[in-house]
């Protein structure tokens, strides 16, 4: 079985059509992401709490997905493409039945996409974190550790390689193992109680690849790094960070790609929304920090649709 389309080694018309359902698949992603939040601020405390975490599941999904290629010089095979949205449809679901359990279908074929992406080139390193957080999904035995796994990890492997590379540093096979095992020994100590555990990822990771705080993107790295280990504080406090470092790289980078459309040129409207939505949620006004992230998601459309279109082309 065909599970890669590598890259510059596949028949065009394969490759075209696989890459034209990975998009596709990433766009089903984002618009779920999308729906999962806002019906996240809307309703009752009970599930609201899964939701915003489904959110975040279908949002990392769709923004590390649509990078793969990249990530393993290789296009997933439109089998591998659909078999992995229809088994993250399924976990959703199955949640309500054994909990996060439900996603190890999703976990075990993810990671399984990425084995040809983990070891060879450098580029291929920072695929380590994001392989053991999708393992550690299942695991998870609330939501705080549901987004410790595959969003965290995602975040993570992404920083590694854009703040190595903006600091011009090298991506090397010590750092990413340092940084993965204690990237799962955090995890392990989150598990046991010890929810400032992340500090020692962040730190390492910081020392490894540190941020330049000169622009939204430095400044939104630099505070994640340390937001997700003020869970003791209140889970909020990890949760909210991921719509600041959302605001400076997902958001303005990736979704115009996912949609097929030119990337948009945003001011500080983003990182001053998304702190306004922590800021708010942290001391409570709960009404503040819903308007913010409502106004986060229908800002994003509006903005990304407004953009010129680009269709895929067939190759001739």
């Amino acid at each position: 079985m065909v599970v890669w389309h590598v890259i510059g080694k596949s028949e065009p018309l394969a490759f075209y059509k696989a890459t034209v359902d990975l998009v596709k698949s990433t766009q089903m992603a984002l618009f779920m992401s999308a729906f999962f939040f806002l019906a996240g601020v809307a309703v009752p405390s009970n599930i609201h709490g899964y939701l915003m975490t489904l959110g975040l599941l279908s949002f990392y999904h769709a923004v590390m997905y649509v990078q793969l290629p990249g990530f393993i010089n290789a296009m997933p095979h439109r089998a591998a493409t659909w078999g992995l949205s229809t088994s993250f449809i399924v976990g959703a679901v199955g949640f309500f039945a054994v909990g996060y359990a439900a996603f190890l279908p999703y976990a075990v074929l993810h990671a399984f996409i990425y084995y040809r992406g983990l070891r060879g080139a450098p580029t291929y390193y920072p695929n380590w974190v994001t392989v053991t957080g999708l393992l550690l999904l299942p695991l998870s035995a609330n939501h705080l550790e549901a987004i410790f796994s595959f969003p965290l990890a995602s975040v993570y492997s992404l920083l590694y390689r854009i703040d190595s590379s903006r600091a011009r540093r090298k991506f090397t096979a010590r750092n990413a193992a340092v940084l993965t095992a204690l990237y799962a020994t955090a995890f392990i100590g989150v598990k046991l109680g010890y929810l400032w555990a992340m500090l020692a990822p962040s730190l390492f990771l910081t020392l490894a690849a540190p941020p330049k705080v000169n622009d939204k993107y430095g400044a939104g790295s630099f505070f994640f790094r340390w937001a997700v280990a003020l869970a003791p504080f209140g889970h909020h406090f990890a949760y909210m960070a991921f719509a600041v470092i959302m605001s400076v790289l997902c958001v303005p980078y990736f979704i115009g790609a996912i949609l097929f459309r030119q990337i948009p040129t945003y001011g500080i409207e983003l990182i001053a929304t998304a702190a306004l939505a922590y800021v708010s949620r942290i001391l409570g006004a709960l009404p503040v920090s819903a308007l913010a992230v409502v106004a986060l998601v229908i800002y994003t459309a509006v903005r990304t649709f407004r953009e010129k279109y680009y269709p895929p082309t067939p190759p001739s």
